[in-house]
């Protein structure tokens, strides 16, 4: 029998499919959390859930379509499963040049990373999905105070997101739900690997303490999630390996 931090919480993580949000999913069960999996792709998101086996649930969602996102509640909701946590995992960079960023990339980028974000947390708060002492973490960037060249839309999203972050750290304090944000700089994901074409190899190459697993974000999310920071919230927490 599991008997981790967070056994019997039940928690919900937005790309589940790939990367952190994967690594995070799958940790979490291992410490005792029944897991609501959510991503756009269907194949990964089964492949995932399989691999956990038991106490999970899997709901396909494209963050993208903003008007979607009510269906996971209610998802949580027929399944009898209220919320003690969310980690927001969920993410793309579309790594541009500024002469080449186009509108509709813009939005799209900023739908998934922050407005998502803001969507998610309107309806985790709700006292129908989520229980009191909830705790959200939501997965950032270094570049929202770092940025380097490709990344104009991405560093904004991420930066908007680290301020959505406070705003609802204070606004969700009556039901004692903390909100967080973890600031990694470059992680061992499929994401990173798309952005070696716009020189971000050179700040992977100069990480002093080397490329950052996923598995160490988990870490610190299962941290976020759990009783041991119930002290902490309003807070964006960096992991620069050194940058």
């Amino acid at each position: 029998m599991i008997e981790g931090e967070l056994c019997r919480e039940n928690i919900l993580v937005t790309g589940a499919s790939s990367g952190i949000g994967k690594e995070t999913a799958l940790y979490l069960a291992k410490q005792g959390a029944t897991v609501v999996l959510v991503a756009r792709n269907e194949t990964r998101l089964k492949e995932v859930k399989n691999a956990i086996g038991e106490h999970v649930y899997s709901y396909i969602c494209d963050l993208n379509q903003l008007k979607s996102i009510k269906g996971i509640f209610e998802f949580c909701k027929e399944k009898g499963l209220k919320l003690d946590g969310m980690v927001h995992a969920a993410g793309i960079s579309n790594p541009i040049p500024v002469r080449s960023v186009s509108v509709e990339s813009m939005q799209e980028t900023m739908r998934v990373n922050c407005m998502s974000f803001a969507e998610l947390g309107k309806y985790f708060c709700g006292k129908k999905y989520s229980n009191e002492n909830a705790s959200i973490v939501a997965i950032s960037s270094l570049a929202a105070t770092r940025p380097v060249m490709g990344q104009l839309t991405y560093a904004a999203s991420k930066s908007a997101l680290n301020s959505m972050v406070e705003v609802m750290a204070k606004e969700f304090l009556k039901r004692k739900i903390r909100v967080n944000a973890i600031m990694p700089s470059y992680v061992d994901t499929p994401m990173v690997a798309e952005g070696g074409r716009f020189g971000m190899n050179n700040g992977i190459d100069a990480m002093p303490l080397g490329v950052i697993e996923p598995i160490q974000i988990a870490y610190l999310a299962e941290f976020l999630l759990s009783d041991k920071s119930k002290h902490i919230t309003g807070a964006a927490i960096p992991v620069s390996s050194g940058v």
